[in-house]
């Protein structure tokens, strides 16, 4: 933080937070965060909470987060930081309200200063980021399907090369089975024969990633890594629950594939036992749920220290996708960011500026702050049951 606070010297204590909102549009489940101040600029965030988990948080309880916020400079990011992860007890279910808070506090802090967050956090390592696309045939055990399937990945505008696949419809299970039995060589024979159908219908100039959802036991993950290993997969993703064990570590020793883990971890703290026992090859924080930007940039300097590359979980809005972006471009050690674009959630109608990818890359924004909101498209798409801005 030091260039950072290098930077914010001469403008500190001179504005002052008044509000913090909230509100939850009709195709998202996340939060939309709104901070103003008496100076008339405003940050915006999201939140990985739920709009009355956002609010009661913010309002209510023991100790709202509103009253050790409100009146205070919006700039003293790292001080808001400490008081909003370690003044509660229950950190798990706060720290996805205080992550979109902290966007926002780095969107005031780049409008106030008039500079790209990427400014503010040490400059750029890169002038474009590196998305993936999440998508899969319906069946790809069937080569026609499969082909199909190709076929329109290979026409979208966007040029995507990378591409996630979620797999459990080939076990003749639901995208999220919770009570998944361990997996039989012949389930694991289908999941060889799905990714090679894939593969030989993409080529080799696609990148393919195998994504778990934290579902399986140790026996079946290690299959499943074997499994897709000759595909040439990028890396298994999310393939343990989510929380540190020494299955983590058994795992990736025996997998013939790089391991990933990391969308539901939450905060610096829950990373680092990946990190010092060697259990996983990348990272993947979302940072809705690991603490915003502050948090997000913790997990990346201590698995820098492991030479570890992050990549970017993030199904979320506009503002998420545009507060990853400026993430990605000022951290030296990240290598790609997940997406909803094309997602039917409304994710790239959301800002004043279109979203552009070309290539599977956007072009990081030099604008000042994270974004400017459409409030208008806002409007017309909030939930009924939501009032604008908290009004």
């Amino acid at each position: 933080m030091s260039h950072y606070n290098l930077l914010a010297e001469s403008a500190r204590n001179q504005i002052k937070i008044t509000d913090i909102k909230g509100i939850v549009l009709k195709d998202q489940w996340k939060t939309l965060v709104k901070v103003e101040t008496d100076a008339g600029i405003s940050g915006y965030g999201e939140s990985g909470a739920t709009g009355d988990i956002f609010r009661s948080w913010v309002n209510t309880g023991n100790k709202p987060i509103k009253n050790y916020l409100v009146g205070e400079d919006p700039l003293a990011i790292e001080k808001h930081y400490h008081k909003m992860s370690s003044q509660v007890h229950n950190l798990m279910a706060q720290g996805s309200v205080f992550s979109g808070i902290d966007m926002a506090l780095w969107d005031i802090a780049g409008k106030v200063l008039n500079l790209p967050v990427c400014e503010l956090m040490g400059g750029p390592f890169r002038d474009k980021i590196k998305l993936y696309h999440d998508d899969q045939p319906t069946d790809m055990l069937d080569k026609k399907n499969v082909s199909d399937w190709a076929d329109k990945i290979r026409a979208n505008p966007r040029g995507w090369s990378t591409i996630k696949m979620s797999f459990n419809h080939v076990f003749g299970l639901d995208r999220l089975e919770r009570e998944i039995p361990m997996l039989t060589p012949r389930d694991l024979r289908r999941l060889r024969t799905g990714f090679d159908n894939v593969r030989e219908a993409l080529g080799p100039d696609y990148d393919l990633i195998a994504h778990a959802h934290s579902e399986f036991d140790l026996p079946s993950s290690v299959g499943i890594a074997r499994a897709v290993a000759p595909s040439e997969v990028l890396w298994l993703e999310d393939p343990l629950p989510p929380g540190y064990t020494d299955s983590w570590k058994s795992l990736k020793q025996q997998s013939p594939i790089p391991i990933m883990n990391g969308e539901k971890v939450e905060m610096p703290k829950g990373f680092l036992p990946f990190l010092q026992n060697q259990a996983v090859d990348i990272l993947h924080p979302d940072l809705a749920f690991c603490g915003g930007i502050t948090g997000a940039r913790k997990i990346a300097d201590l698995a820098a220290l492991f030479r570890i590359p992050v990549a970017l979980h993030n199904l979320g809005a506009y503002p998420l996708l545009m507060a990853s972006v400026q993430f990605a471009a000022s951290t030296q050690n990240f290598v790609i960011l997940e997406n909803a674009i094309d997602k039917g959630q409304g994710t790239e109608l959301m800002g004043v500026d279109p979203v552009v990818v070309t290539d599977s890359y956007i072009d990081v924004p030099r604008t000042p702050g994270l974004m400017q909101m459409n409030q208008d498209y806002l409007k017309e798409n909030i939930r009924p049951e939501e009032t604008w801005w908290g009004d």
